[in-house]
């Protein structure tokens, strides 16, 4: 492991942290790193890797990672990032990769105990701003208000159970997608699926577009205008690893797109990260067309759970087979820089929420 950036003792000897970039840690750190993560359904999570962590680094510059040490042991990894050369001088972070990351938190042992106060202080932050707090969170002895709701598919037990349960429980919704396929048919022609982890340039800068788009007409907030979100994208499909791998996926018909998908992918885990569909083709119900062969080719693409993040939607409790908590919060340390912090980030929600509010929609 490189010299850290700093080094910050908490309680006496018992707590310490290294903080350092994400490219700084040597081999001993990241086989940790992945072994706590593998010890816990919940952390198994692409956004929760060192690979993320270093493809956001690569991307914006300003991302950290405080090791935590507990009476000299390896406990614990937290990486965040600063989304300004302002907030870095103020100390004020937020969860790594910012708006496009959908799962987030503290990556350490069981038997690690911290507070958020102690926990500020040995990464030397005055704030933390998160969302997307995965749920086991507290066991380590962080709060926050879990109150997002969230969805995931099981498909441990292969697609054809996934899809029995399915008809037995939602029997209406199955029939109407096989109506909706068959409509696609007379339409478009004969529609094709493919998933594929190799994927050109062109099509990750197409489909941001096409993101783009959907936000521009749903009055939604674009993630895509910080250049720095767009470069993590692809960082990432140049830089795959098998825990942290972007997944493309797209349905055609006739030679036209129906609706696509770009995913980020935890070994047999799918975040389902950035769906869009063609809105001239929604009598078809696209987006319910593409999320159905993704499960139906779950078993031949080794796919155990896919999980929607935070939010609800109708497509999400639909296919869901259960339902998860999200937390949120946000940390101060005290002192006059924390203070300080508090009024910084109370003008920029301000702000941000009148841009949002006027934020024109477009048909």
């Amino acid at each position: 492991m490189a010299p850290s950036i700093a080094r910050r003792t908490v309680n006496g000897d018992k707590l310490r942290a290294d903080v350092l970039r994400p490219s700084a840690l040597g081999a001993p750190e990241l086989a940790a790193w992945q072994q706590m993560q593998a010890r816990w359904p919940a952390l198994q999570r692409a956004f929760l890797t060192p690979q993320f962590a270093l493809a956001c680094e690569q991307a914006n510059g300003r991302a950290y990672v405080a090791v935590l040490h507990h009476d000299g042991a390896l406990r614990g990894f937290l990486a965040f990032q600063f989304r300004s050369a302002w907030h870095q001088r103020l100390r004020i972070a937020e969860r790594i990769g910012g708006e496009l990351c959908d799962a987030a938190g503290l990556v350490a042992v069981p038997e690690l105990r911290i507070t958020e106060s102690q926990l500020l202080r040995a990464a030397g932050l005055s704030s933390f701003q998160l969302s997307d707090l995965v749920a086991g969170q507290e066991q380590f002895g962080i709060n926050a208000e879990w109150s997002q709701l969230g969805y995931v598919t099981d498909l441990s037990g292969g697609p054809d159970a996934y899809f029995g349960a399915l008809l037995a429980r939602e029997r209406p919704l199955v029939r109407d997608t096989e109506r909706s396929l068959r409509k696609a048919r007379r339409e478009y022609g004969a529609p094709t699926y493919r998933a594929t982890d190799r994927i050109p340039p062109e099509i990750l800068t197409g489909l941001i577009s096409s993101k783009r788009a959907q936000y521009a007409r749903t009055g939604v907030p674009d993630p895509f205008a910080r250049l720095a979100n767009g470069r993590l994208l692809d960082v990432l499909r140049v830089n795959p690893h098998g825990d942290c791998q972007l997944v493309f996926s797209n349905m055609e018909a006739g030679g036209r797109v129906l609706a696509q998908h770009l995913g980020l992918r935890y070994q047999r885990v799918l975040s389902y990260w950035f769906p869009v569909y063609d809105p001239a083709a929604r009598s078809v119900s696209p987006g319910r067309l593409l999320l159905w062969n993704i499960i139906r080719c779950s078993g031949r693409d080794s796919l155990r759970m896919i999980d929607y993040g935070e939010g609800d939607a109708a497509y999400k409790r639909e296919f869901a087979t259960g339902r998860v908590r999200y937390g949120r919060a946000t940390w101060y340390v005290g002192g006059v820089r924390s203070g300080f912090a508090r009024i910084v980030q109370g003008l920029e929600w301000r702000l941000r929420a009148h841009s949002h509010h006027w934020q024109p929609r477009l048909t």
